[in-house]
């Protein structure tokens, strides 16, 4: 008896087991994968994809709420992988990157992009040059609008708030 019992148990687990597995593989795929910003800027210089600069400090609880539940959005996160070479930078960290050939702490790169509160994300084309930058939180609806905005023939022509996306 306790065979016959065994066997649905056995059969369940191997299917959730099975069901976690493609999950995951799923996650791996669609799963921001967050570059230095030397990394980003040589990659971007071979194949001219802007850079996508999240700047957050660790104190910033709103910066944790969009890492939490805007980037990992499948929409998001398959629109940032295929469109930008993503950043994370934390605004007073003294770790040392690399940008446009110099090197700076995270904290100067901030300051040096202006950077007035957290989150604020920045777009930098392929040769290093900021195209614009966008402060506070952004929900999902407002961030893949704002990430089509800024590859679309519209960006700087038109303001985002007129900008609809096909």
């Amino acid at each position: 008896m306790k065979t016959i019992l065994l066997l649905p148990v056995t059969v369940l687990f191997a299917f959730s087991a099975l069901e976690l597995m493609k999950s995951s593989s799923l996650n791996d795929e669609t799963e921001i994968k967050w570059l230095s910003l030397e990394e980003a800027q040589a990659q971007a210089g071979e194949d001219g994809k802007p850079l996508l600069v999240f700047v957050e400090a660790e104190w910033c609880g709103t910066c944790k709420q969009m890492m939490n539940t805007v980037f990992p959005d499948t929409d998001i996160s398959k629109l940032v992988a295929e469109n930008y070479h993503p950043v994370v930078i934390d605004l007073d960290s003294k770790k040392k990157v690399l940008f446009n050939g110099k090197q700076k702490t995270e904290r100067n790169f901030s300051r040096t992009m202006q950077v007035q509160q957290t989150p604020t994300m920045i777009f930098i084309d392929s040769s290093g040059e900021v195209m614009g930058r966008q402060p506070g939180f952004m929900d999902r609806s407002e961030l893949k609008k704002l990430l089509h905005y800024v590859l679309s023939d519209q960006f700087g022509e038109v303001p985002v708030s007129e900008f609809q996306i096909d």
